[in-house]
């Protein structure tokens, strides 16, 4: 009788025995992560570029354009978002910028002239834009990046930035009201320098979060399985979080509030599969210590992970394919949200599969191998002649 095809019986390779194997793909990635952050921190002349902070965690400008009108549909928002869009990251006003902080102007009203800034340096790069209010109250709001601060500590350029990008909004805006007054145009614009008003304590928030739910983890696990569940599964979930963000450096992904979210969503997430496969695993220990005989415990977790594929591999795509539809078809905002989760995932079921077992393996083992040579070591001294000394 020919046998039933099981998925398990695709992977042939010992799991937990191949630690060494496993960590090359993470250190890769954490590497390249590193490079990737010198790269761009060196072509924008600003550290927090190197991550691309947003700001959520540094300081930015906001621009409010009040089109006041009930009759927009969503082609023509698109056409209003996309004109606005293209003044505030113009090459031309970031050019002028630029020229403006070498100039003699500048030099007069300030002292100095900012030699070495360009206009990639000068550029503004939005972070997002959306709708407020509706009919008269009507308007569009775009937030985006200041100069860096190893140009402007004081925003004086950033300053000057937001009066020319308000007049090239005007500009193009009056292409599309040929009637209206560049005055009255100007007058709907609005804008303001905002500084970092959530960074300090949302950080601070995210780090308690993040080092409480670690704790709660670890002293869960270790009260259900053991304590060397509990530390692989904690260790597999910092991989995650470091795959996560080193992916989210080389691709440049903006760090908000949003990746703040999506970190949280994967430590809540990424145990889940880890879990499941402890559970096997106790349960296949279980089931061979009570047969007394000498096992293998590294074919034990092996198997303990084969037969929880499938389920892995389930919860993962079922997971990810409505993320998956988000960045797709999302909005630039979403993207910050949806894409280090999709990065996330599949850390997590990486560092469940791979990760996890075997640091179980190699902390397990090694405290049975402590544990042995200390009876044996008792055992030595225990049969050991003691000397008594001659009798005076």
């Amino acid at each position: 009788m020919k046998k039933r095809f099981e998925l398990e019986d695709l992977i042939k390779f010992p799991i937990a025995k191949n630690i060494k194997f496993w960590v090359i793909a993470p250190v890769v990635i954490i590497v390249l992560a590193g490079i990737m952050f010198g790269v761009f921190a060196g072509i924008y002349k600003d550290v927090n570029k190197g991550m691309n902070i947003g700001i959520d965690f540094a300081c930015g400008s906001l621009v409010t354009v009040a089109l006041g009108d009930s009759t927009l549909t969503d082609a023509t928002y698109s056409d209003y978002e996309k004109l606005i869009s293209d003044a505030i990251e113009s090459e031309e006003n970031a050019q002028k910028v630029a020229d403006y902080a070498v100039s003699e102007e500048y030099e007069t009203l300030y002292g100095k002239k900012l030699e070495g800034i360009t206009a990639t340096i000068a550029q503004a790069h939005i972070t997002y834009s959306q709708t407020s209010g509706t009919g008269e109250d009507y308007a569009i709001v775009f937030k985006y990046d200041n100069v860096s601060k190893s140009y402007d500590a004081d925003n004086t350029l950033s300053a000057y930035r937001n009066k020319v990008i308000k007049e090239s909004i005007a500009e193009a805006l009056q292409e599309k009201m040929p009637d209206a007054d560049l005055d009255e145009i100007e007058s709907l614009i609005t804008y303001e320098n905002i500084g970092a008003t959530a960074s300090a304590e949302l950080i601070k928030t995210a780090v308690i979060c993040l080092s409480v739910s670690l704790a709660l983890i670890l002293i869960y696990i270790i009260i259900r399985f053991e304590v060397w569940s509990g530390l692989a599964a904690v260790i597999a979930l910092m991989h995650d979080v470091a795959i996560l963000v080193a992916m989210t450096i080389i691709c440049h992904i903006q760090v908000n509030s949003a990746f703040v979210a999506a970190i949280i969503t994967i430590v809540s997430y990424s145990i889940n599969n880890t879990i499941v496969i402890f559970d096997r695993v106790r349960e296949n220990l279980k089931a061979q210590r009570k047969l007394n005989a000498k096992f293998d415990k590294a074919q034990v977790l092996d198997h303990s992970v084969k037969q929880t594929l499938l389920r892995s591999i389930n919860s993962t795509v079922t997971t990810m394919v409505p993320i998956v539809i988000f960045a797709i078809f999302g909005s630039s905002t979403v993207n910050e949200f949806a894409l280090p989760v999709i990065f996330g995932l599949i850390a997590g079921f990486y560092s469940s599969m791979f990760i996890s077992p075997s640091l179980y393996y190699v902390m397990s083992n090694a405290w049975d191998k402590y544990k042995t040579n200390k009876k044996e070591q008792k055992k030595e001294q225990s049969t050991k002649p003691k000397y008594v000394g001659a009798k005076q």
